[in-house]
């Protein structure tokens, strides 16, 4: 057992897509930047968060514009495609971290055309918590994302043994868990030179692993 099995610790990806979350204010922030990385957390606002973010652009017009829910407060520092910006956010998800639950999101975090991925620390009740919360917002329209991240979190990789951690990484590499799927899991045996049932097995039992590991 390791100190954060002590604590309760959890991690979890995940992931909104542009769809379920259309009426959240960030839908419309991808018509201006492919990507917004949410880096680092500055202070909690009552309203919100002060945090420091990276932008990605085909145009440095878009950061002088005005945006639902998100104030770029002051640039760091520029290039012709991207920017570093010390920002306030004060939407809805922004606001479930300004309170008192016991989760925060880490790196990374970010938000794309394909939808918002988040990456989080916690509690297991909080998780639970929080888990509530983003059914208040987008209802089913949210899921708990498998990725290299996922794999590479040292309190989910204990839960694995090294046949599953294999299939599993295989699985991550090949674009198995990426929307839409770009591999199956015949494809994945063939690289493996395993059955497809074996892959099958491992796969879920992994999944099976990681979802009880943070109670969803």
């Amino acid at each position: 057992m390791t100190d954060n099995d002590g604590l309760n610790l959890r991690y979890m990806q995940v992931h909104i897509s542009i769809e379920s979350g259309k009426n959240l204010p960030g839908s419309s922030w991808v018509d201006s930047f492919s990507k917004i990385e949410f880096l680092s957390l500055i202070e909690k606002k009552s309203d919100g968060l002060l945090c420091y973010a990276s932008f990605d652009f085909e145009d440095d017009k878009y950061l002088s514009r005005s945006y639902k829910e998100l104030k770029i407060l002051e640039i760091i520092s520029k290039t012709d495609k991207s920017a570093l910006a010390k920002i306030k956010l004060t939407g809805p998800i922004p606001y479930l971290f300004s309170g008192n639950l016991n989760c925060w999101w880490v790196n990374p975090t970010y938000l794309t055309s394909n939808g918002m991925t988040l990456s989080l620390r916690g509690t297991k009740d909080d998780f639970q918590i929080l888990k509530n919360h983003f059914k208040k917002l987008v209802g089913n329209g949210f899921s708990v994302k498998i990725g290299k991240e996922t794999i590479e979190n040292p309190i989910l990789n204990e839960l694995l043994n090294k046949k599953q951690k294999s299939v599993l990484n295989m699985a991550i590499s090949m674009g198995y868990y990426n929307r839409p799927r770009e591999c199956t899991q015949r494809e994945i045996a063939k690289i493996l030179d395993i059955k497809q049932s074996t892959v099958c097995e491992h796969l879920q039992l992994a999944e099976s692993k990681i979802f009880n590991s943070i109670n969803v």
